[in-house]
Parts: C-alpha cells; sequence; structure tokens
C-alpha cells in the first residue's frame, strides 16, 4: 500500500524528469539557432519555463547541459546505421533527418548542430558523432580500401542534404518527392557502400 510519502515523492520524480527534459530540448533548439555561445543558461531556462537554477542543479554546468543535449538519444541512429542492410542504409538515414525536429525530443540533428558550428563545443559534438557513427561503426561493414573514408563521404552526404533540405531551404531539393530524392541519393551513395567485387573502384 503506497504511503502518504511515496504520493508525494512520486509527483516530484515526474516534475523533475519533465523539467530535466524541457531543458534539454530548448538547449537543442537554441544551440541549433544560435550556437552555444550565443545563447545563456538564462535563455534556456526561460524557454523551459524553469528557474535558471535548475539549469545547474540537473547539469552542474552550462557545458556539460549542451553536451547532453548534443548527445541525447543517439542510439536511434547508431543502430540503424550498425543494423539496416547496406543497400536500404541511405534510404533509412535520409527518412531519419529529413523527418526529424530539432525540438521533438528525437536525436539532435547533424545538420542542426552543423549551423552553430562557429562554435569549438558543437564542432567537437559533430566530430565525435561522425567518427563513431560512420568512421567506426560504418566502416567496420564495408569491404575494400578507404572504409573509413568511404563512411565519411557518407555522413557528408546525409549531412548536406539535410542542412539544405532543412536549414536553407533550396528550391529543387525540398520540392523533390521523396521517392526521386530517395533514388538519387541511393545511386549517388552506392558505389562508397558496394564491396570492391561490385565494381566500386
Amino acid at each position: 500500500m503506497a504511503t502518504e510519502s511515496d504520493q508525494v515523492a512520486r509527483p516530484r520524480r515526474r516534475d523533475a524528469v519533465a523539467t530535466r527534459k524541457a531543458l534539454l530540448d530548448a538547449a537543442r533548439a537554441l544551440m541549433a539557432e544560435h550556437g552555444v555561445a550565443g545563447t545563456s543558461t538564462r535563455d534556456v531556462a526561460t524557454a523551459a519555463g524553469v528557474n535558471q537554477t535548475l539549469v545547474y542543479r540537473y547539469f552542474g554546468s552550462k557545458e556539460k547541459l549542451f553536451s547532453e543535449a548534443a548527445e541525447s538519444n543517439v542510439t536511434g541512429a547508431d543502430l540503424i546505421i550498425e543494423q539496416t542492410p547496406l543497400d536500404e542504409l541511405v534510404s533509412a538515414l535520409l527518412t531519419r533527418v529529413l523527418g526529424m525536429s530539432a525540438t521533438s525530443g528525437a536525436d539532435t540533428d547533424i545538420a542542426a548542430l552543423a549551423s552553430a558550428a562557429n562554435d569549438e563545443t558543437v564542432r567537437a559534438i559533430i566530430r565525435e558523432r561522425i567518427e563513431r557513427g560512420f568512421g567506426d561503426r560504418l566502416a567496420q561493414r564495408l569491404d575494400g580500401p578507404d572504409a573509413a573514408l568511404r563512411a565519411e563521404l557518407v555522413a557528408a552526404m546525409i549531412t548536406g542534404i539535410a542542412f539544405l533540405y532543412r536549414k536553407i531551404g533550396t528550391t529543387a531539393l525540398t520540392g523533390a518527392d521523396r521517392a526521386t530524392l530517395d533514388g538519387w541519393v541511393r545511386s549517388m551513395a552506392a558505389p562508397l557502400l558496394a564491396s570492391p567485387e561490385a565494381g566500386n573502384h
């Protein structure tokens, strides 16, 4: 049987989880728009609708807040890279990056972070994520020479497309139907993902 103290603690726990998520979502959106240097903990707290002191209570510092915001929920993207058949990988990644929102709670979009890449903190996060997800995980799945380079070229392709589509809004790219876009991107990536026996060299 729940005690009175249990009944009090449970809402507090839920509030803490919700507040932490609100701070991470706000930090993610503001970082993508203004960069780390251009965003204060007060800005984040205001956007999240909470007191600034909660930033330090839950994260300890501005740097830890932004690092965690950028790293939140990357497992899904890593699983796509590790488990999706290579001939379907680019389509899966494209669907993910074009369907995400910077404030959706999904993992932080590299294209959104790229707009704030004048900050060394953001550059380091982007570099680590690409090298971990593509340079390590994807490269291990590729046969033949220059596997890490080929994997990072796939990352450059996906990131560039997402940046133009979501942040710049170029006409032809945003106006293309998904099947057409998917077909062209798959054909571009195929030589990078194919084994040497398949004639990519």
